[in-house]
């Protein structure tokens, strides 16, 4: 939440409750999630309800501090992570299209990258 705030002053707005929400959700979820998933958890979490296009800005804002990065799947469906210190690689399933965060040993200084993605059939579909 550290790092939220901080982006938060740096660009100058205000504080808001669902942008902590949005932020929180992706905090504790260990893989990406896709908007529908973020929606049903704000849902879960948030007595009111959040439009679409408020969470798909607090997405943005999230991209342009460097808070968060999006995938696309083979269907081009838009998977939000949060960024981590170290270069993350994620797989992505030519088969069913889900993405998991592979443990690796690469290092983000050789990759010169905020995530690496590869694209094979997952261990359930081969």
């Amino acid at each position: 939440m550290d790092k939220l705030q901080k982006c938060i002053d740096e660009h100058k707005v205000n504080n808001s409750r669902t942008r902590e929400i949005i932020y929180k959700i992706l905090l504790k979820s260990d893989e990406c999630l896709d908007i529908n998933q973020i929606i049903e958890e704000a849902t879960n979490l948030y007595p009111k309800k959040i439009s679409i296009n408020t969470i798909y800005r607090h997405l943005r804002f999230f991209i342009d501090c460097k808070l968060v990065f999006s995938l696309q799947d083979n269907l081009k469906v838009a998977h939000y992570c949060l960024c981590k210190d170290e270069a993350s690689v994620f797989c992505i399933c030519t088969k069913c299209n889900s993405i998991k965060r592979v443990d690796s040993q690469l290092q983000a200084e050789l990759l010169d990258s905020d995530f690496v993605t590869i694209h094979k059939k997952c261990k359930e579909c081969k």
